[in-house]
């Protein structure tokens, strides 16, 4: 019951944080790592570095003020290009299937109102747009052949809203590729 209160309350705060905080416009973009060689904590396969690219190339004039990664090499080599060419801070964040590590640290560091980008992974995806207050996300991980998606949270009359898009070279489990709007 403790337990329950306390991932509760995570996700009111994440809510209020997000969708409310002075009506600053947040706009949250998350996309899994790119392709990765096999292993324990690999690096990323040439296509997931060309991808790593296409990300920044996506993303350059979105004004992303703060990345996030997970602590694994894949997550921290995909944001890699667009934090170089950008100059822009990172913050580590421990992966947890209930992302409440991810929801904490955003709020630690005061995020709210800014535009960010987290690098996830398959498994933590659905959770992180559950968590940021998104409803109709369909449960389930992603597919793992699924590499193109970027899905952009923001709030309107604080409510999350869902947009997906699409970048670089169509993944295996992708539909038509679709520009970033």
């Amino acid at each position: 019951m403790k337990y329950a209160s306390l991932v509760l309350g995570l996700i009111l705060s994440a809510n209020l944080v997000f969708g409310q905080q002075e009506n600053a416009a947040t706009r949250v973009y998350i996309v899994r790592h790119a392709e990765k060689e096999s292993g324990k904590d690999p690096v990323l396969t040439p296509g997931g570095f060309k991808r790593a690219g296409d990300l920044a190339r996506a993303l350059k004039s979105e004004g992303i003020q703060k990345i996030y990664v997970s602590r694994t090499r894949r997550s921290q080599l995909t944001a890699d290009s667009l934090r170089i060419q950008a100059g822009i801070d990172t913050v580590h964040y421990t992966a947890d299937t209930l992302c409440d590590e991810l929801v904490k640290t955003i709020m630690e560091h005061r995020d709210f109102g800014k535009t960010i980008l987290v690098v996830a992974h398959s498994n933590t995806i659905p959770h992180i747009l559950r968590k940021l207050g998104v409803s109709d996300f369909p449960p389930g991980d992603l597919p793992d052949n699924a590499f193109d998606n970027i899905f952009l949270v923001t709030y309107k009359k604080e409510k999350a809203v869902l947009k997906q898009m699409k970048y670089g070279d169509r993944s295996g489990a992708s539909e038509p590729m679709k520009p970033l709007q």
